[in-house]
C-alpha cells in the first residue's frame, strides 16, 4: 500500500506579501519628509561650498592677474528673470568669464550684495563693511554664512548671518 506524502511549498504567500508591502510604504512614509530636509541641506551646503570656492577664485585671479584697470568681479546670473543668487552667478575678468554657475536647486535661498569686486591687490574694492551672503532653506536646520571683509578674504561658517 502506497501513502502519499504531502510537500511543503516554498515561498510566500499572497497575504505575506502584501503585508510586507504594506510595512515597506509605512516606513517609506516615514523617511520622505526627512529625506527631502536632507537634500535642501545638501543643496545648501554645496551652493555655500562653491560661492565659497568661486569668491577664493576670484581674489586669487586678481592677485595673479594683477591688472589695475580690469578688476575681478563676483556678479549674480543677469540672464534669467529673477536675477536672484539662487539662479546662479559667474567670475568675470572685463569679458572673459573664467567661472559660471548655473541654479542651485529649489528650496535654497541666497541673500548678498550684487557684485562683489577684487582689485589687482585682492581687496574687495566695491566694499566698504563686512559683506556677507545667507544661506537658508525652508526645511534645513542649520543656515550658513560667507563673510568677505574689505581685505577681500571670504570665511564660511554655520551660523545665521548677523544683520
Amino acid at each position: 500500500m502506497r501513502t502519499s506524502r504531502r510537500h511543503n511549498a516554498l515561498g510566500f504567500t499572497l497575504i505575506e506579501l502584501m503585508v510586507a508591502v504594506a510595512v515597506l510604504a509605512v516606513i517609506v512614509s516615514l523617511a520622505s519628509p526627512s529625506f527631502r530636509t536632507l537634500m535642501e541641506a545638501q543643496r545648501m551646503r554645496s551652493a555655500a561650498f562653491d560661492l565659497m570656492a568661486d569668491l577664493t577664485l576670484a581674489r586669487s585671479e586678481a592677485l595673479k592677474r594683477g591688472e589695475i584697470s580690469t578688476p575681478v568681479t563676483l556678479t549674480r546670473d543677469a540672464s534669467n528673470a529673477t536675477g536672484r543668487w539662487e539662479s546662479g552667478w559667474s567670475v568675470t575678468v572685463g569679458t572673459e568669464v573664467l567661472s559660471r554657475k548655473s541654479s542651485v536647486g529649489a528650496g535654497v535661498v541666497i541673500r548678498g550684495p550684487a557684485t562683489v569686486t577684487f582689485d589687482r591687490n585682492g581687496r574687495a574694492s566695491n566694499l566698504t563693511n563686512v559683506a556677507r551672503f545667507a544661506f537658508t532653506s525652508s526645511s534645513a536646520a542649520q543656515n550658513r554664512c560667507i563673510s568677505i571683509d574689505p581685505s577681500g578674504r571670504p570665511k564660511s561658517s554655520t551660523a545665521v548671518c548677523p544683520t
